[in-house]
This record gives C-alpha cells, sequence and structure tokens, in this order.
C-alpha cells in the first residue's frame, strides 16, 4: 500500500515538503589568527538577541591550541537566526580578560568578522541565517 501511494505522488508530480525542516544543519566555524601558544579558543554560538553576549549561550566548544594558527569546529545547528563569539584565552583562566579600558586584552572576534570599536556588537551586526551547510570565518584580533 506505501508503494502504490509514492507512485501516486510521483505519477500526480505531488510530493510533500514539509514548511520547516528539523535536521540540523552542518556548520563549521573557522577560527583565525590564532596566537600559537599554550592556551584555549572558546567559541559560542547564540541563537538570539536576548542572550546575545550572555552566559545562556546555544553552544559552546573550547579548543585547545597546539601548533597550529587556524581551527575549524563543526556544530549541527537548526534553520535559524545565530551569532558567534570567540576569544582566545590566553592564561586559560576561562574569561576574557580586559584592560584598564575595559576593552578585551585577548585576541577576541565576531561572525562576519566585525570588529567593535568601542562598545561590543549589536545582535544585528553579527547574526546570520543558517538555511544550508556553511562556513563562518572569525579572525581574531
Amino acid at each position: 500500500m506505501k508503494i502504490l501511494i509514492g507512485v501516486l505522488f510521483i505519477l500526480t508530480g505531488f510530493v510533500p515538503i514539509p514548511e520547516h525542516s528539523d535536521e540540523l544543519v552542518s556548520v563549521k566555524v573557522r577560527i583565525k589568527n590564532i596566537e600559537n601558544d599554550d592556551s584555549n579558543v572558546m567559541v559560542a554560538v547564540f541563537r538570539s538577541y536576548d542572550t546575545f553576549l550572555t552566559e545562556d549561550m546555544h553552544r559552546k566548544e573550547i579548543v585547545k591550541v597546539q601548533n597550529f594558527t587556524e581551527a575549524e569546529i563543526e556544530f549541527k545547528l537548526e534553520r535559524g537566526e545565530y551569532a558567534i563569539a570567540a576569544f582566545q584565552d590566553k592564561n586559560k583562566n576561562g574569561d576574557l580578560d580586559r584592560n584598564f579600558f575595559a576593552y578585551p586584552s585577548e585576541p577576541f572576534g565576531f561572525s562576519n568578522n566585525f570588529r567593535p570599536l568601542i562598545k561590543p556588537p549589536h545582535w544585528t551586526e553579527v547574526s546570520f541565517q543558517v538555511e544550508a551547510e556553511m562556513v563562518v570565518e572569525v579572525e581574531l584580533k
């Protein structure tokens, strides 16, 4: 019976396609310009404006730096809007250290390679749409 229904769909040209798929999509995050030393790179994926740059991140990965200046991390994400923040934790304390003026003193970067001058970026400056497999580059500075 299932075969008959399948054949009817093919012959009539009607193929049911769900409007929204719950499939996970591969998003590779390529971190560039890593200073080659004994440290960690912290990568956070945010799913909404409300949680952006908070401890309530959608996904988080820590990569140990060992003799390389680039790293690639793969995340399986649902289709939607996201933003990425990354930094190199040179002293391995788990925090993005800041200088006297509260500006980060460790290399950091965001999706869209947005570089803030004084204040943290706004969601719209760093967010991007995930619809299919993709690579997002984040350059640390």
